[in-house]
């Protein structure tokens, strides 16, 4: 039959060569299809292709509703927002460039009811408002949102809480019966949204209390056409007329500013030249433009990207396992073409289409799971992004299985290279070393190396990664190649089971090691993910409870600070630090926008497009440490003797330079010598980077992103406001609802509130990631399963050898399970060892904190992977001994 495929006339048309080619392709592909190597080759194309579909999916879905939110919540064609009012000029040139202006201040205030007090962002509106989209209100909240037996904690939260979906439910159930309302509050009334109404307990006909003034709670809030520009930020809110502003007298600088503009296209691009031109630090937002979070999902998706290096890795593992099998097999086939006149042309091309019909038939699967997937996903999401909507999208998810065929053909050219460069003869012998072997590691490194390059926006976080992981990889091929070959060494004059299992297994060094590093990454990279969640709110906690407090003041006016210092002395309160700063907004590098000179997503590029805390200060902090460069009083600091001084005076005197955190640097590709333009109160800033810092621990927690001298504060026109921490005893904290009477924009937050957000940070990150274990979970299955599989023709060499000798299948199986439990002991430890360093790394680049991880915690993980790894690779192994002696003689 094989004869009648591959003969063929030299005069034959070339497309029936070409369908005859596919036929015996076919052929072959039926024939291997219920193969284990050909499955566990599915199953690992199944996962990738899996994963990547369906993020793309539901990347695809996030990024048309953001497009379909900013062009139903923007409440404007266009948006200009800022900390300052514009002047009469201003106002008169926008009135000039658009068809309509509308007016919107806001402020973060505190607002009291019968001793209980909720921060919330107070909006005040003019009559004019809103510019277009629908203004929802009701007279009545129609269900209760709090249970009566939720008593109020810290800043009026609730102690119990609720889900999110059973928010986003309630509120979509009260949006549908609320009312379009035309205009805003009358002047002396409030509207409350429906969480504040209920965390304050309040009710219709009640007064409200914002410092000293009394505002009548007429309507419930529900819905606010320009809530956009929130992102989806979770502070309660309450609307009031805009002269009731002016009456409550809060300092200008804490209100901030928001102009909702018509206009049509030529209008909005005309009003783009003039902002760039007048309103350097101003945020303008429209219609044509992109939605305030797409930077946010892009970084989301370039660091879900990022870490799915690791599943291209455990692929790579299992498909180079994998390509040995592959190789014997398509060797044999091939030579036995060429030995019937067929050209060597002819074995690639019949190797090629059984691969591609084995990605033909996965397919169909792929994209069945991937939509329930993508179906789960956008369920979850929905209670967080409102109105989310699931749909299938076809380009992207061709553009998405074109990429990953790619890479795994890429992957599996070391097999089709051998076909070209082997004879008949090196093709029978089944040559699988050479040039094709290094090649599969130069295209898996490549790989690599792409998938890195494309979704890396961090490069310090991707440097992390992979020392992380190349540190892993060292560790576990030093350990497997030290244990074995010691472990050979040492036992060699002992009988015995373990002497016998350790000698075979240093006979097979080489693929032993890649079994290991295969397994014992996986397992590494579980564990440190679980490890790292697990340990960090615990680590941060602790550091903040010893160094911070237990009450964190973000935002502290000049004269309020000075009344919390009296005050605190009077009441006994410890005032742990309290540091000065003031706003800027970052305008340019070196004379580019920072748009032009930084193209990347990354944290600090979306902390930048907004105002920052910039903090002076004469000496270095205590919690800080010079990375590079020099700080400008550093060095008369340090000498201590005349010329040090003098150094020390001459610096000073160069107050426009600033130290930067290295992780900025590294985020935006900053170097010394750079020249940052801020722009501060009113005025354009430009500073020279002279130094750069990095966090140091033994001290308090509040740093800063970029410092400056304190002989630029002269020199510079601009509010000034402080963080501090505070330490209160219990007793204390019954003092504070009079503090925020006195001062409702006092910004203070209890250090239990602020390890509660980051608790639900963690958990949703927990989340993620344990569906990201899950796919590592099942790679790692398959690279076991594959290990077992290209060494199966050996393990039944090495039986049958075994039970010629007389010896049983139990002797044999005994022999198994010691070999799988130095094999899981090895990677366990490695992936131990590997964890603790990581998090050292990540621990004292991120955070400068010792990492303490739990060891009785590391013990139970490391008995689990023993035992899984273990009990999986000797079931899976139990083929070896399901055959007769003169079976496994003949297979062997």
């Amino acid at each position: 039959m094989l004869e009648h495929h591959v003969n063929n006339p030299a005069n034959e048309p070339e497309v029936n060569f070409f369908v005859r080619n596919v036929k015996l392709a076919w052929h072959f592909f039926k024939q291997e299809y219920q193969h284990t190597h050909q499955r566990l080759l599915r199953w690992t194309q199944a996962v990738l292709l899996l994963f990547i579909v369906t993020l793309s999916q539901s990347s695809e879905s996030i990024q048309g509703y953001l497009n379909n939110n900013l062009q139903g919540l923007l409440g404007a064609d266009a948006v200009i927002s800022q900390r300052q009012a514009l002047t009469t000029k201003q106002q008169s040139d926008v009135a000039e460039l658009t068809d309509k202006v509308v007016v919107t201040q806001q402020v973060q205030t505190t607002l009291t009811h019968k001793g209980l007090w909720q921060q919330a962002k107070l909006k005040a509106v003019d009559d004019h408002y809103p510019l277009q989209g629908e203004l929802l209100t009701s007279p009545s909240l129609f269900e209760k949102t709090a249970p009566e037996d939720e008593k109020q904690g810290f800043l009026g939260q609730s102690k119990k809480g609720q889900s999110k979906k059973g928010q986003s439910k309630r509120g979509q159930s009260q949006q549908s019966k609320a009312q379009q309302t035309f205009s805003g509050p009358k002047p002396g009334e409030i509207w409350p949204d429906a969480r504040l109404f209920a965390s304050l307990s309040l009710n219709i006909g009640d007064f409200i209390q914002v410092g000293e003034q009394h505002f009548l709670v007429s309507r419930v809030l529900h819905h606010e056409p320009d809530r956009l520009m929130e992102g989806h930020s979770v502070d309660m809110r309450a609307m009031i007329n805009a002269v009731d502003m002016s009456r409550l007298q809060f300092p200008a600088d804490l209100i901030h500013y928001r102009y909702l503009i018509a206009a049509n296209t030529g209008q909005i691009n005309k009003l783009l030249q003039w902002q760039q031109q007048h309103l350097p630090a101003a945020q303008l937002h429209h219609k044509q433009g992109a939605h305030p979070l797409a930077l946010f999902w892009q970084r989301t998706e370039n660091f879900i990207g990022l870490a799915s290096i690791i599943l291209f890795f455990m692929a790579a593992i299992a498909i180079d396992q994998l390509a040995q099998v592959h190789m014997k097999k398509d060797q044999y086939f091939s030579a036995i073409c060429m030995s019937l006149g067929v050209t060597k042309s002819t074995g690639i091309q019949v190797s090629i289409f059984k691969w591609f019909m084995g990605l033909l038939c996965l397919l169909p699967v792929v994209l069945l799971l991937s939509t329930a997937f993508h179906w789960l996903i956008i369920h979850y999401l929905s209670e967080t992004f409102i109105d989310l909507r699931w749909q299938w999208y076809f380009w992207p998810t061709l553009k998405s299985i074109s990429f990953v065929v790619a890479v795994f053909a890429v992957f599996h050219a070391p097999v089709w290279f051998s076909l070209y460069s082997s004879t008949v003869a090196r093709l029978f012998n089944g040559n699988s070393k050479g040039a094709s072997h290094w090649l599969g590691k130069i295209c898996s490194l490549l790989v690599l190396l792409v998938v890195a390059i494309t979704y890396s926006d961090n490069g310090l976080l991707t440097l992390m990664m992979v020392t992380a992981i190349a540190i892993t990889i060292a560790l576990m091929i030093f350990m497997s190649w030290g244990v074995l070959t010691l472990g050979e060494k040492w036992t060699k004059h002992i009988s015995g089971l373990v002497p016998f299992t350790l000698y075979m297994m240093k006979q097979r060094l080489v693929s032993k090691s890649t079994q290991i590093m295969g397994v014992g990454l996986c397992a590494f990279l579980l564990l440190f993910t679980l490890m790292l969640l697990k340990d960090l709110g615990v680590t941060m906690t602790a550091y903040q409870r010893q160094h911070d407090g237990n009450v964190m003041v973000s935002q502290a006016s000049q004269g309020q600070i000075e009344y919390i210092n009296q005050w605190a002395e009077e009441q006994g309160v410890n005032i742990r630090q309290a540091k000065p700063y003031m706003y800027a907004k970052l305008i340019e590098i070196n004379g580019r926008s920072l748009a032009e000179f930084s193209q990347k997503p990354s944290d600090s590029l979306a902390t930048f497009n907004k105002p920052i805390r910039l903090h002076w200060n004469e000496t270095l902090p205590e919690n800080n440490e010079v990375d590079q460069g020099q700080y400008w009083n550093v060095k008369g600091q340090q000498t201590g003797n005349e010329q040090g001084k003098k150094n020390q005076q001459d610096n000073s005197q160069d107050w426009q330079q600033v130290s930067v955190e290295q992780e900025v640097m590294t985020d935006l590709g900053l170097a010394l010598g750079d020249q940052l333009t801020f722009y501060i109160g009113q005025q354009s800033v430009t500073f020279n980077i002279s130094a750069s810092h990095v966090f140091k621990p033994g001290a308090g927690s509040i740093t800063f992103w970029v410092q400056m001298p304190d002989t630029a504060v002269a020199h510079i026109q601009a509010s000034h406001y402080f963080m501090a921490s505070l330490e209160l005893e219990s007793q204390q904290w019954s003092l504070l609802p009079d503090l925020w009477q006195k001062f409702p924009t006092l910004r203070m937050v209890s250090l239990k509130e602020m390890t509660e957000r980051f608790d639900s940070i963690l958990a949703m990150i927990t989340k993620v990631i344990s569906g990201f274990s899950l796919m590592i979970v099942l790679l790692a299955t398959v690279v076991i399963l594959a290990s077992i599989s290209a060494l199966e023709g050996k393990e039944k060499k090495k039986n049958s050898i075994i039970m010629s000798f007389g010896f049983s299948k139990t002797t044999c199986l005994q022999l198994n399970v010691i070999e799988w439990l130095v094999t899981a002991l090895i990677t366990a430890a490695g992936a131990i060892a590997g964890t603790y360093i990581a998090g050292l790394l990540i621990y004292q680049s991120q955070f400068s904190l010792p990492y303490q991880p739990d060891f009785i915690w590391l013990l139970a993980a490391l008995s689990a992977i023993l035992l899984l790894v273990a009990a999986l690779g000797v079931y899976a192994s139990r083929r070896n001994l399901q055959s007769s002696v003169r079976q496994l003689m003949a297979e062997g």
